[in-house]
């Protein structure tokens, strides 16, 4: 049962909208005029547009256009004669957000629904025009995401209204909408809104649906001034939107007397809708106020008192109950009030939100929850409330759910025979559901032999109990078929023996009827145990037996394998003879290895890895330990030489003289030397011009100085090197250049 006070609203899905730099995201607009006299006219057009989505700013100016119909060519032209050659260039005078207030103040408005508004406010004066005027404002581009109307993004909004011979000969004011409409609505409720206006002058009012104008587009978003009339209708897509259905579900409808907008949409999504205001004197037409915006229709929750608690509760007479009330007003704090309905204790109740309570006696009672919380509005302060009801049993424990299982037959296919023993002290068993293996095979008192074709070893049995009064109680027992060995299909022999102990590990305390092993020509000793020795030399597999006092057997087999007699360790290191300051890159490399520790580890990056980089600083030996996949060690090693660095000659070389005469034989003059660290190179002619330099003992000098080969003379050089151990050897001297 329910008693619900006022809703709440959970959120509004909005469409997302796309962004584009040259369009303001239209949401409505409306225009209108009123007569100060002497010809005289206030112009008033409001603009809406998204918050997040409207680029760029509102037009500063906005560009209202004025344009006079021709009789004689049935075409509008702009009447230069008034404005701004037919143009009224409003500056933007505000830029204000809507402030979204909701009917029901027990909703709340989701924090990504925006629109801003402007409104731009002048002053014209319009003589009297056979025909009167028509003014407009357009601009590009309406929302994309909208659903009842063809390319929405393309065809933008046009907001005109009409002064007409008689409005300006008897100084007619338009008749104004007096509220903007919500900014969202949720999907199936009912809308109902007051689209009234008030006409200064008192004329009659007709009120009716109509279509919206299209207006700029893309390609040009905002026209100054905007386009002449006549203007076309948006396109609905139709079906199913069309004027006498604008958005789906109950169809919107106003009442042409009053304004009063009903319907009920039964889609989430974004919906354009046009209402327009026909002003009436002496039964004739002067003026029509047109406006058109947008509806988001979204998903509403609600604020929802609600709870649980078991529907029948054996557990004895403390029931826990569980809130689930739904409170999207969550920056305000429930208030909770309990009625726990026990005759045995009047009155009790709590305060808390999931509260635990001790009934006096067994029974069925309905308890009350009441929540209520306290909001404050930009309209006032309002009191929310909601109350949920639930009827429920509770009982004393009473149930004892028992049950024996017994192995007939543990062949393939395996029977187990069940005995139910299960009891109710109180109340008589009415249900029985048996599962093996998560599978449901009987739902009796006494369950038929359960046979397994699949050779299972292990089952899991659960009997669910259930009772008179709804009460349920479990048992769950695992039996195992055979016995629960630990052992390997293969193991593998790392040592050159003859013999080897074979091990198969029993869990648990079974009692083991006999341990039978084959062939029995290879079985040294303890042929009758799990741990018998077998000779290698008769066959690479054994094949057991295990007989269990149920009679039960188990039969597998284990494989010896003796590839792990040889590894195929081979190991280098490159170099394998250093200067001071050098690395060399060691790597082994064998069958199916798996780990590996390099010793000595002091001059090694990861003495873990199959390849690390060595930079010894003495000559050394590196030993490494290699494990392979199944468990088998060996051990490998090499040496690296270290050398001392010697800084000086004839560790260091540079030659005298060179021929540079293209026969591929002392071609090149290099600085020669395996301990050089840094270097650099100059050689000068005789007139102490320098014809070449290096910084790198690979390049040498072929005798080119300016792309041209120079002639034999005696040249001089500098020579500054620095060694790997960081001392530095300079000399200058001469270079013959032969050819």
């Amino acid at each position: 049962m329910k008693n619900k006070h006022y809703s709440l609203l959970i959120g509004i899905f909005l469409m997302v909208l796309p962004q584009f730099s040259w369009a303001t995201h239209i949401v409505g607009g409306e225009m209108n005029y009123r007569c100060l006299g002497n010809d005289q006219y206030e112009i008033q057009l409001t603009i809406f547009r998204d918050c997040d989505t409207g680029v760029p700013d509102f037009d500063d100016p906005a560009s209202i256009g004025f344009y006079a119909y021709d009789a004689i060519t049935n075409t509008y032209f702009l009447d230069t004669g008034v404005g701004q050659l037919g143009q009224l260039l409003i500056p933007k005078m505000n830029d204000d957000t809507l402030n979204p207030i909701l009917s029901d103040p027990c909703k709340v408005v989701p924090p990504n629904v925006c629109v801003n508004t402007s409104t731009y406010i002048d002053t014209i004066s319009l003589p009297f025009r056979e025909g009167g005027y028509t003014l407009a404002y357009q601009r590009c581009c309406r929302n994309q995401s909208i659903l009842n109307i063809i390319d929405p993004l393309d065809t933008g909004a046009t907001y005109p209204i009409e002064i007409s011979e008689t409005a300006l000969l008897e100084c007619n004011s338009n008749a104004v909408f007096n509220e903007w409409p919500p900014i969202y609505i949720c999907v199936n409720d009912p809308i109902d809104f007051d689209h009234s206006a008030t006409d200064i002058d008192g004329d009659s009012l007709v009120y009716k649906l109509c279509t919206p104008f299209e207006g700029a587009n893309p390609d040009f978003p905002m026209p100054q001034p905007p386009n002449p009339p006549p203007y076309t209708e948006v396109t609905w897509i139709d079906p199913p939107y069309n004027l006498s259905n604008v958005m789906g579900g109950v169809p919107l409808a106003i009442d042409p007397e009053t304004g009063f907008l009903t319907g009920i949409p039964n889609t989430i999504g974004q919906f354009v809708v046009g209402i327009c205001v026909e002003e009436y004197r002496d039964g004739n037409l002067i003026s029509t106020t047109r406006r058109d915006f947008q509806y988001n229709v979204g998903v509403c929750g609600e604020f929802v008192s609600s709870f649980f608690v078991p529907e029948v509760s054996c557990e004895g007479l403390e029931v826990l109950f569980d809130d689930q009330s739904i409170n999207a007003l969550s920056n305000s704090p429930l208030e909770y009030n309990w009625s726990f309905n026990d005759p045995g204790n009047p009155g009790a109740g709590s305060t808390f939100s999931d509260p635990v309570f001790i009934y006096s006696d067994t029974g069925t009672y309905t308890v009350q929850l009441a929540i209520e919380t306290q909001i404050t509005a930009p309209n006032g302060t309002f009191l929310c409330t909601d109350t949920s009801f639930s009827t429920f049993s509770v009982y004393e424990p009473s149930l004892f759910p028992e049950f024996t299982a017994s192995i007939v037959d543990c062949n393939d296919p395996i029977n187990i025979d069940f005995i139910n023993t299960s009891t109710d002290t109180v109340f008589n068993l009415t249900d029985w559901q048996w599962t093996v293996n998560n599978t449901v095979f009987s739902n009796s008192e006494s369950p038929p032999t359960f046979i397994s074709n699949n050779n299972e070893q292990e089952f899991e049995i659960e009997l669910i109990i259930t009772n008179e009064k709804g009460c349920q109680d479990t048992i769950t027992q695992i039996i195992d078929i055979g016995i629960d060995l630990e052992y390997s299909n293969s193991v593998v022999v790392c040592e050159p023996v003859s013999t080897f102990d074979l091990e198969v590990n029993v869990l648990g305390n079974p009692d083991i009827t006999s341990w039978t092993w084959e062939p029995t020509a290879g079985i040294i000793s303890g042929g009758n145990t799990n741990t018998p020795t077998v000779d290698l030399g008769v066959t690479d597999t054994y094949y057991f037996s295990v007989v269990y006092d149920d009679g039960c057997i188990f039969e597998d087999s284990i494989m010896i394998d003796n590839s792990g007699l040889d590894l195929g360790l081979n190991i280098t290191a490159t170099p394998d003879t250093l200067n001071d300051g050098q690395s060399s890159q060691l790597e082994v490399t064998g069958n199916n290895l798996d780990t590996y520790n390099w010793e000595p580890t002091n001059s090694l990056d990861d003495p873990t890895i199959f390849n690390p980089v060595a930079s010894p600083v003495v000559s050394t030996e590196y030993t490494t330990i290699v494990t392979d996949i199944n468990g088998c060690i060996d051990t490998i090693s090499i040496l690296i030489v270290v050398l001392s660095t010697i800084c000086e000659e004839p560790y260091l070389f540079m030659p005298n003289a060179f021929t540079p005469n293209g026969d591929s034989e002392n071609d090149v003059l290099f600085v020669e030397g395996n301990v050089i660290d840094e270097m650099y190179l100059a050689i000068y002619n005789r007139w102490g011009e320098k014809v070449f330099e290096s910084k790198d003992k690979s390049i040498g000098w072929n005798g080119m100085y300016k792309d041209e080969l120079l002639e034999p003379d005696v040249y001089g050089y500098y020579l500054r090197i620095k060694c790997v151990n960081g001392e530095e050897y300079f000399k200058k001297g001469n270079i013959n250049l032969i050819r």
